[in-house]
């Protein structure tokens, strides 16, 4: 079912994965990957020498995505369980990927604080969430996060933003950077 709606032409991936400027040999990590869709498609654009990893809380998830790895020989992604504060990775990572869930976070400042140090210095963090609408799924259950409360919350996190799409309907796509110290 998450793979079906993340496919369908209407959420337009394929236009989020190329504003992503994915390349061979990058690192990904995709946060929330869901059933999978997205680590799958990125798998194709980092090629043998890259790898990205499929990071979920939900371990029913993580075993899907890794039965249809298997099933499709695919070798250059690996499961993460993370736990609402963070996760570990055993490298530093090009991209990291979160579509429709950073509203899901409990503190986003302080997860985006703990995964910054697995962000290379050029790293970049993508954020895709609902913008509030009043009368749609989002907006009656707290499915969303407004662009000043995303911008405020990446800043004091230490973050900036890069790049801004408005191409999504009914949602906000952010590219940060990462902060200098």
């Amino acid at each position: 079912m998450l793979n079906r709606e993340a496919s369908s032409p209407k959420n337009m991936a394929l236009d989020i994965i190329q504003h992503l400027n994915v390349k061979n040999g990058m690192v990904v990590g995709d946060i929330g990957s869901g059933g999978g869709f997205f680590s799958h498609e990125f798998s194709r654009e980092v090629g043998g020498k890259g790898r990205v990893y499929a990071i979920d809380v939900n371990q029913k998830s993580l075993e899907y995505i890794g039965v249809n790895l298997e099933k499709e020989e695919i070798m250059n992604v690996r499961t993460v369980k993370a736990n609402p504060n963070g996760m570990y990775l055993p490298e530093n990572v090009d991209l990291f990927f979160l579509r429709n869930v950073f509203h899901h976070i409990t503190d986003p400042v302080e997860y985006f604080k703990s995964i910054k140090k697995f962000l290379k210095d050029t790293g970049k963090i993508a954020v895709i969430d609902y913008e509030r609408k009043k009368f749609n799924f989002a907006g009656l259950f707290g499915h969303y996060t407004s662009r000043n409360v995303l911008l405020e919350t990446m800043d004091k996190a230490g973050f900036y933003p890069l790049e801004t799409y408005n191409f999504l309907p009914d949602q906000l796509f952010v590219i940060f950077g990462k902060k200098m110290d």
